[in-house]
């Protein structure tokens, strides 16, 4: 027997519009919530598409507007707390506007980042949002700008390349990171590194050089290592830097995935934490300070840096004219016991 609850075929906005007495282009505005209608207007249109259980079509939508109201995220780690946040952001601010996020991890790989822009791209993604693990600006440039697809890139981007970008204070906050430890009196300061083909691995790096030279240090060479944004990763350039003969009394993670990795080398190699060792880090995650010890960390909203990234992005989609802009988000230092502070 035929399921009477439910519709012999698909409800069509003319069937919206027939049933609240209104225009087909009316009906359309009341919905898309455009265009100056009265409220007694744009409410029959919207009860008579709960009452038709209406939905509309993107992919018609799509071939109309050449447009799909849809935002390619792009993530070196979908794991990581810093993109979880982003995400929400940036989500947040484009549902507003009116888009819907499509979201790929590129496994912290240059190829995967590749593959992941070809499958939006494919998609008809109408914009780009991009944390990139530092591919180079002509493969780039041959993969999305050629094709005249807007992109902001986040936390990290290509130089020279994209329609914007919303960036953390990287050097203020390595600058926060050594001026504090140095006041609490080390001299022998390492430095774990994430990617350094990534202009936030990088820009961590040298303004840490520039900070301890600033007082008077030089690190050994032997007191940075790292190379991947992960807790292995930490764990591995803890251990080699520890294993120095003459090792550093302070460590600095440009990441907190970096600094747990250090906590796990610490553990097993018997150094207590700020006793022998003083840890702090770049990233304060939501779990730093339920560690133990609690992590001394720079701080920021990640929410901040998606929502940011996509109000530029939806500026530079609707706005033909608007010119590459380079948000920088401020950061803070929060002090813990890891460092040897008593809070």
């Amino acid at each position: 027997m035929r399921n009477r609850l439910r519709p012999t075929r698909e409800v069509t906005l003319a069937d919206v519009a027939e049933y609240a007495g209104v225009s087909a282009s009316t009906a359309s505005r009341a919905l898309n919530g455009r265009g100056e209608l009265s409220p007694a207007t744009r409410a029959a249109v919207l009860e008579a598409a709960d009452a038709l259980h209406f939905e509309p079509s993107h992919l018609a939508r799509s071939l109309r507007t050449r447009t799909t109201s849809t935002i390619g995220f792009v993530v070196p780690d979908v794991s990581s707390p810093f993109y979880a946040s982003a995400l929400q952001g940036a989500q947040r601010v484009l549902e507003q506007a009116g888009f819907r996020v499509l979201l790929m991890d590129s496994g912290q790989e240059a190829d995967g980042e590749v593959a992941a822009l070809r499958t939006l791209l494919a998609h008809r993604v109408d914009g780009l949002l991009v944390s990139t693990i530092g591919i180079e600006p002509e493969r780039f440039d041959a993969l999305v700008t050629r094709r005249g697809a807007p992109c902001v890139f986040f936390d990290s981007g290509v130089d020279g390349a994209g329609d914007g970008s919303v960036l953390l204070d990287n050097a203020a906050g390595i600058a926060l990171l050594v001026d504090h430890l140095v006041a609490h009196g080390h001299r022998r300061v390492g430095l774990i590194t994430g990617s350094l083909r990534e202009t936030s691995g990088l820009e961590r790096l040298r303004t840490f050089h520039a900070a301890m030279r600033r007082y008077g240090l030089e690190t050994p060479d032997a007191y940075v290592s790292g190379g991947r944004w992960t807790v292995e990763n930490g764990r591995d350039a803890t251990r080699r830097i520890l294993s120095t003969p003459e090792p550093p009394t302070a460590l600095i993670s440009s990441s907190v995935e970096l600094a747990l990795g250090s906590l796990q080398a610490c553990r097993e190699l018997g150094i207590g934490i700020p006793d022998a060792l003083a840890l702090a880090t770049f990233d304060d995650a939501y779990f730093a300070e339920l560690l133990d010890p609690p992590l001394t960390a720079v701080g920021y909203d990640p929410s901040e840096v998606g929502a940011q990234a996509a109000s530029l992005l939806v500026e530079t989609i609707r706005d033909e004219g608007a010119q590459p802009r380079r948000v920088t988000i401020p950061v803070t230092l929060l002090t813990r016991r890891s460092c040897g502070c008593a809070q």
